[in-house]
């Protein structure tokens, strides 16, 4: 017995019938609210506003609540069409997402998100940002419709294809919705980014083995095996902590940005789940996307005790 079952019969038993209805309605409500969370895209679409602010933290640049909304929808955009694409396919590796989302519920949120990114595009009306924030989402949703089939002739090319657009979007589009500097800071830590987001998609790819290697799609899983790609990402673990180290002892990056080597092990942690079986792997793998929505707190409590 499931312990939402558990509650639902001892609740039955002891609580009022109009008491069961109010808290019926708050089990699917929370239900609804996990699912979205989880299998609608939302989880992951924090990485947006969550590199943003930690951007934004590391260069001292203010926050404006419109860039952190639309660096939410853009991967949200564009994980939500993913999804829709690949419905079919993810019935076998991930059937919880699949039992929540179809193809009506996704045209409709999608439609709902475009819309809305239109009103703030607008509403900020920056050129420079317009068109960024255009061409990213336009190869955002090439990859799926179009560029997939590059992923069966070059190995890890959906990994560098997705790190080079995160990373764009969680390093720039601060930056040039306020148009305040750009110089080689800025690299350090879009290749910081670029390198965190490889590691999230390849641990996401491991639980695609069968399917990718079937579609012939040369992921770094499907190349290296299950255990070959952890020890890999482990690799790419320790790159990401140089690229962060040298940055700060080259003075390109602020001391504070060392926090963020608290991920490393963090990282270490969730890829011992890359060892269990692929159920286990589908049903804990949002633990990896949990990693950057962690980053702008721990650089402010870091950052306020070092100026304080």
């Amino acid at each position: 017995m499931t312990y939402k079952n558990f509650l639902i019969n001892n609740f039955r038993a002891y609580v009022p019938i109009y008491s069961n209805k109010i808290f019926f309605n708050f089990l699917n409500i929370s239900d609804f609210i996990k699912n979205i969370l989880i299998y609608g895209g939302y989880l992951p679409a924090l990485w947006g506003p969550s590199l943003n602010i930690t951007t934004s933290l590391i260069f001292n640049l203010p926050l404006d609540f419109r860039i952190l909304i639309i660096s939410f929808l853009l991967p949200l955009i564009a994980y939500n069409y993913d999804y829709y694409k690949d419905l079919e396919k993810d019935a076998e590796t991930n059937p919880e997402r699949v039992n929540f989302l179809n193809k009506k519920r996704s045209k409709q949120l999608n439609i709902l998100y475009i819309a809305l990114m239109v009103v703030l595009l607008i509403w900020v009306f920056k050129l420079a940002l317009m068109v960024f924030v255009i061409v990213l989402m336009v190869l955002s949703l090439l990859y799926n419709s179009i560029l997939k089939g590059f992923t069966k002739k070059i190995t890890a090319f959906k990994n560098l294809y997705l790190a080079f657009i995160w990373g764009s979007w969680g390093t720039f589009l601060i930056v040039l919705s306020q148009i305040s500097f750009f110089d080689i800071s800025l690299i350090y830590l879009f290749l910081y980014i670029c390198a965190k987001v490889m590691a999230n998609t390849m641990f996401f790819d491991i639980k695609d083995i069968k399917s990718d290697k079937k579609a012939g799609l040369k992921t770094i899983p499907v190349i290296l095996g299950k255990n070959g790609t952890i020890v890999f990402l482990n690799g790419l673990n320790l790159l990401t902590l140089f690229i962060l180290v040298s940055g700060v002892l080259f003075k390109f990056l602020h001391p504070f940005s060392l926090s963020l080597a608290i991920f490393n092990v963090y990282t270490l942690f969730y890829l011992k789940i890359g060892y269990g079986n692929i159920g286990i792997l589908s049903s804990k793998s949002y633990i990896a996307d949990l990693e950057a929505i962690f980053y702008p707190c721990t650089l402010w409590i870091i950052k306020s005790l070092m100026v304080g």
